[in-house]
């Protein structure tokens, strides 16, 4: 059997303590899930336990060798899908007794996922899967490990279990936290105003001068007592621990900023295209348009040809005509040309025109505060990488985005601020993802590539849904009430449009 204990460790990096944990252990039979924002050490821990990262301080101890599957690294050959389920098939057959998945459900498919999921429920040694993905979590996690604010909390369930319970202890630390606050002032609040009595009786406030000479003894007695009896209270209302306020992802918004000028019917037009990578045959004969104002969403199995699609369309291959006023932003799975030695602040302003304040708004909607703007590129986790070139994309000069799987690796938060920010973008969006919730949420049609055919089904979002052109007049009027001067007439006038 697999032991695994951890006792007083203290990971440092950059200067800074990314996590302390006073004690964990897990054994054979556990199946762990192991949670948290991006950037909380989730990797690191697991870098840790497997040995192939020395901690700061603290004692890791555990009576089996480990296998560690890390993020997936950028691959040619085949689809980011069918590479991943690879690494993870192969890993699986090796028997380890002890295994740790870095976010193994990245790019894969829902057949794949399926397959991933019965097989990780039969493994019978010690798992630990690092992971946002709920589906994955619920169906195989019988444990949560929680990173948090640098501390680890144990969970006994899967993560839907770990979520009510967490908001009803988010919800009851609140209550008590609102309580003892209140409690704590109307203390100070009755410490004040026992000082203010007696201040009132000494200056015998209310009182003739022949009162006041006649009591005077009376008086100081009765206001010393009052005095004796604030400093009481002040003393009550010191030694009260008011609880810190607990703490709450809050959520973030991203807004578009402005977009070049489209001008034409067609974004892009596909006539008879077939396509292929190396000897393998993809689509045959295909032909779809995509209009200005479009949320296009690509679906397919695992090395159906959906990433090569979308690098195809960005380099206006034959077959594919793009309209001469689309200003593509790219995003893409291959993350190795963010690994320079530049800064992440200085990595964004050199793919934007925006100012720098602006740049670091969206940095921080993102996920991305202060403390990263200095930090080189090469240092970043897979989930820091991923909102680097979000941002890049987010806050540059196009009209039209296409992004290949652009929540892998992103936190909760993260996903649902990438949704909002797609949902009310005015300008045209093509995009490839795995996760149904993001595409129902997003797209307003959908294509799929099945049997080496592209089929359209013509797919409308719901009634309420605006049109490409409502959506277009929405953001103008967005920007135009950020102006300093705002022209009322002219958002009338565009609103009785949008009617």
């Amino acid at each position: 059997m697999t032991q695994l204990t951890i006792t007083n460790l203290t990971q440092i990096q950059r200067g800074q303590t990314l996590f302390k944990i006073t004690r964990l252990s897990a054994q054979t039979g556990d199946r762990i899930g192991l949670i948290g924002r991006n950037g909380v050490g989730k990797s690191t821990l697991a870098k840790l336990i497997c040995g192939v990262d020395s901690a700061s301080t603290g004692r890791i101890n555990v009576d089996s060798a480990v296998t560690y599957v890390p993020q997936m690294v950028a691959t040619h050959d085949k689809s980011g899908g069918q590479a991943e389920f690879q690494r993870i098939r192969t890993a699986l057959m090796a028997h380890p007794a002890a295994l740790i998945l870095d976010e193994p459900s990245a790019n894969l498919d829902e057949n794949h996922q399926a397959q991933l999921i019965k097989e990780l429920q039969q493994y019978p040694g010690l798992l630990i899967v690092i992971s946002h993905d709920r589906h994955l979590l619920n169906a195989v996690a019988t444990r949560i490990w929680a990173l948090k604010e640098q501390h680890v909390t144990v969970f006994e369930g899967n993560f839907e279990q770990y979520q009510d319970w967490a908001n009803h202890r988010y919800q009851q630390q609140l209550t008590d936290y609102e309580r003892d606050r209140r409690q704590h002032h109307r203390l100070q609040a009755t410490v004040n105003e026992r000082k203010n009595k007696a201040n009132q009786i000494r200056q015998g406030k209310g009182m003739t001068r022949k009162e006041r000479g006649n009591g005077r003894s009376l008086l100081e007695k009765t206001a010393g007592k009052m005095e004796r009896n604030a400093k009481k209270l002040a003393k009550r209302a010191d030694r009260q621990v008011t609880p810190e306020k607990p703490f709450e992802d809050q959520g973030i918004k991203v807004m578009a900023t402005d977009l070049p000028p489209f001008t034409g019917k067609t974004v892009v037009s596909v006539r008879h295209l077939t396509l292929s990578r190396g000897t393998q045959r993809l689509l045959r004969n295909a032909n779809v348009t995509v209009k200005p104002g479009e949320r296009v969403a690509i679906t397919g199995p695992n090395g159906s040809g959906k990433t090569t699609l979308l690098h195809r369309i960005v380099t206006r291959e034959d077959g594919i005509h793009l309209s001469d006023s689309a200003q593509i932003g790219y995003f893409q799975q291959d993350l190795t040309e963010l690994t320079g030695s530049l800064t992440v602040l200085q990595t964004v302003l050199a793919h934007t025109k925006l100012d720098e304040n602006r740049v670091r708004q969206v940095m921080g909607a993102l996920g991305l505060p202060a403390q990263f703007y200095d930090q080189p590129v090469h240092s970043l986790s897979g989930g820091e990488l991923v909102k680097v070139q979000l941002v890049q994309v987010i806050t540059g000069n196009y009209n039209v985005l296409i992004l290949d799987e652009p929540t892998n690796f992103l936190d909760m938060s993260a996903i649902g601020a990438l949704q909002n920010f797609l949902s009310a973008y005015p300008g045209t969006v093509i995009f490839v993802s795995h996760d149904m919730s993001f595409r129902e949420a997003v797209a307003t049609r959908e294509l799929s590539i099945q049997n080496q055919q592209l089929i359209d089904p013509t797919l409308t979002a719901v009634d309420d849904t605006l049109s490409a052109d409502q959506t277009m007049l929405r953001f103008k009027i967005d920007q135009m009430m950020l102006a300093e001067e705002v022209d009322w007439d002219e958002i009338r006038r565009l609103r009785k449009m949008m009617k």
